[in-house]
C-alpha cells in the first residue's frame, strides 16, 4: 500500500475524530464558553504532576494567585473546580446549592466500607432521611442538654493532663469520650479504648484514599475486578482490612446500646432515642457512626493545633490567662456561661479555626448539572473543592496569616467582629450538622486548659530549647505533626481545683 495514502488516511481520520470531539463538546457547552482558568493540562494525567497530593490546598492557593480564585484543573480524568475565595464558595455552594450539593462517588471509599458515611451519600431523598435523623440529635436545642456532660469530660481531660502530662496527645483524643456518650451513652476508657481505636484506624485509612489521584482504582475502576495476586492490586487487601474496621465501627457500638437497653441500664443517647422512635436500623448505624468518626478527628485536630499555637505564641497565652483570672478570680474553673465575658478567649477559639484548618479542602461537592458562572462554563459532574486554607490565609482579609493573632477578631472598641471563622464547617446544604456540639466542646477545652496550665517549649537533655514547627499530616482531615512541648500547672491551687472536679 502507498505510504502516502496511509498517512493521508490517518490525517483524515484524526481530523474526523477531532471534529467529532469538538461537536460533542459544543453540544455539551452550546454557548462555547471557556472553562474557568487554570494551568495547562497534559493528556490523560491532566495536572497530576504539578500538584502536591499531600497538601493540595497549598498548590491550589498558589495557582489561585496566578489564575484567580475560580480555578479549574484535571487529575487523571477527574474535572476539578477549586474555590479559593469565600465569596465564590457562598455564590455557588450556598446560593446555588441545588446544583452543588451532591458528592463525588469515590470507588476506593466504597471498597473500604465507608459508603454508610452520611457525608458521602449522594444528594437526594435517601440522604435527606439521614440528614433529618442526624439533625434531631445535634440541633442547637438538643446540644444545650449536653453542656454538663461536656464540662465533665473537659474536667476529666484536665485531670489527665496533670496525671500524665507526657501523654497529652493521647489525652486530646479523649475528647472523643464526649461524643461517645452523646451518641451511644458509652463511657470510653481513658486509653486504648476498643471503639475509639477502631474508628481512629478506619479514619486514618480513609484519608489516604479519598482525593482524586490518591488511589489508582478511582481512575480505572476495572482494576477492582482483578485478582489480588496481580501486580498493582495491593489496594484490595488495604480496602478489605478497612472494611472490616468500618463494619465493626458501625455495628459494635449499636449492639452495645441494644444490650444496655435490654438490661435497663442504658443512659439517654442519640442511638437509644432513635431506637425508641423506631428509626430504621441502617439509618441509626449510619448516622451514629458518621457523627462519632467526624467528631473524633476534627476535635482532636483543633485542640492539638491550639496547644501548638500557645507554645509558639506565648504572649497570646499570657493575655488569655489574665482575662480568665479576671472573670474567675482564681477561685473556680471557667464554665460555658462565662463565654460572653471572655472576649479574648473567644478570639483565640476563632483564630484556632482560622490558623489551622481541620479540613483544608473541606469535603468535595459535585455538580449535578452544568452551570455558568461569571462567563465560565462548569461541566456537569465536576468535583468542587472549597479551599478553606486559601480563604483563611487570604492576606487581604487576614494580614500576616501565618501568625496566630486573636486580635484580628476584636474590634477597636473591644468587642468581637462579625467574622465567626466558621468556614471549616462547610457550605450550603452539606454544612456540618455537628458544628454546634463541636463549637462548645472545643471552646470549653481551650478555656479550661488555659485556666490551669502553662504550655511551653520543651528542652533537651542539655537544656537547649526545642523549637516546635507548624507542620501538618496529609489527608482529608489533617493534624499537626508531633511536636515537643512542656505542660505544667500554673499553680498548686489551680491544680487542686482541677483535681477536685472529680468530686463535683
Amino acid at each position: 500500500m502507498d505510504l502516502t495514502k496511509v498517512i493521508d488516511a490517518l490525517v483524515l481520520l484524526t481530523a474526523i475524530l477531532l471534529l467529532k470531539n469538538y461537536l460533542v463538546k459544543r453540544k455539551l457547552n452550546p454557548g462555547g464558553l471557556p472553562l474557568p482558568p487554570g494551568p495547562s493540562r497534559l493528556p490523560i494525567i491532566g495536572n497530576l504532576f504539578g500538584i502536591d497530593l499531600g497538601a493540595q490546598w497549598l498548590t491550589y492557593a498558589a495557582w489561585g494567585k496566578k489564575y484567580g480564585d475560580l480555578l479549574y484543573v484535571e487529575i487523571l480524568g477527574t474535572k476539578v473546580l477549586v474555590l479559593n475565595s469565600e465569596e465564590i464558595a457562598k455564590d455557588l455552594l450556598d446560593k446555588r446549592s441545588q446544583n452543588y450539593s451532591d458528592r463525588p462517588q469515590v470507588l476506593m471509599a466504597f471498597l473500604m466500607g465507608w459508603e454508610f458515611n452520611v457525608g458521602f451519600i449522594p444528594y437526594g431523598d435517601y440522604w435527606r432521611k439521614h440528614r433529618k435523623a442526624m439533625h434531631q440529635g445535634l440541633k442547637p436545642e438538643a446540644v444545650m442538654n449536653y453542656r454538663p456532660l461536656q464540662l465533665e469530660k473537659v474536667h476529666q481531660l484536665v485531670r489527665n493532663f496533670i496525671h500524665t502530662p507526657k501523654d497529652i496527645q493521647e489525652h486530646i483524643k479523649f475528647t472523643a469520650s464526649t461524643i461517645m456518650m452523646v451518641v451511644y451513652g458509652y463511657e470510653m476508657a481513658p486509653q486504648n479504648d476498643r471503639f475509639a481505636s477502631i474508628a481512629d484506624r478506619a479514619s486514618e485509612m480513609l484519608t489516604n484514599s479519598f482525593f482524586p489521584g490518591a488511589a489508582l482504582v478511582n481512575t480505572f475502576p476495572i482494576l477492582q475486578y482483578l485478582p489480588e495476586w496481580c501486580p498493582g492490586t495491593g489496594f484490595k487487601q488495604f480496602a478489605r482490612e478497612c472494611r472490616q474496621l468500618t463494619r465493626e465501627m458501625r455495628d459494635a457500638p449499636y449492639e452495645y446500646v441494644k444490650r444496655t437497653m435490654a438490661a435497663g441500664t442504658a443512659p439517654q443517647s442519640m442511638v437509644s432515642e432513635m431506637i425508641q422512635n423506631k428509626e430504621e436500623v441502617t439509618i441509626i448505624k449510619s448516622v451514629a457512626g458518621t457523627t462519632y468518626a467526624a467528631a473524633v478527628e476534627t476535635s482532636s485536630s483543633a485542640l492539638s493545633a491550639f496547644v501548638l499555637a500557645m507554645i509558639m505564641f506565648p504572649e497570646v497565652q499570657k493575655k488569655a490567662q489574665a482575662e480568665i483570672d479576671m472573670v474567675t478570680s482564681g477561685y473556680r474553673l471557667p464554665e460555658y456561661d462565662d463565654r460572653d465575658s471572655l472576649v479574648y478567649i473567644e478570639a483565640i477559639y476563632r483564630e484556632t479555626l482560622r490558623w489551622a484548618q481541620v479540613t483544608p479542602l473541606g469535603v468535595p461537592h459535585v455538580t449535578t448539572e452544568s452551570d455558568i458562572y461569571k462567563g465560565y462554563y462548569i461541566p456537569k459532574g465536576t468535583t468542587v473543592f472549597a479551599n478553606i486554607w486559601a480563604m483563611t490565609h487570604n492576606e487581604s482579609q487576614y494580614p500576616d496569616p501565618m501568625r496566630f493573632m486573636p486580635e484580628r477578631f476584636i474590634n477597636p472598641d473591644g468587642g468581637l467582629t462579625d467574622d465567626l471563622a466558621q468556614q471549616q464547617f462547610g457550605f450550603g446544604r452539606r454544612i456540618c450538622v455537628g458544628r454546634h456540639l463541636a463549637d462548645a466542646a472545643v471552646w470549653l477545652a481551650i478555656v479550661n486548659i488555659l485556666a490551669v496550665f502553662d504550655l511551653g517549649k520543651a528542652k533537651d537533655e542539655h537544656g537547649r530549647v526545642l523549637e516546635p514547627a507548624a507542620e501538618w499530616t496529609p489527608g482529608v482531615i489533617i493534624h499537626p505533626k508531633p511536636y515537643p512541648f512542656s505542660i505544667t500547672p500554673r499553680s498548686t491551687h489551680l491544680a487542686e481545683l482541677a483535681q477536685n472536679t472529680s468530686n463535683s
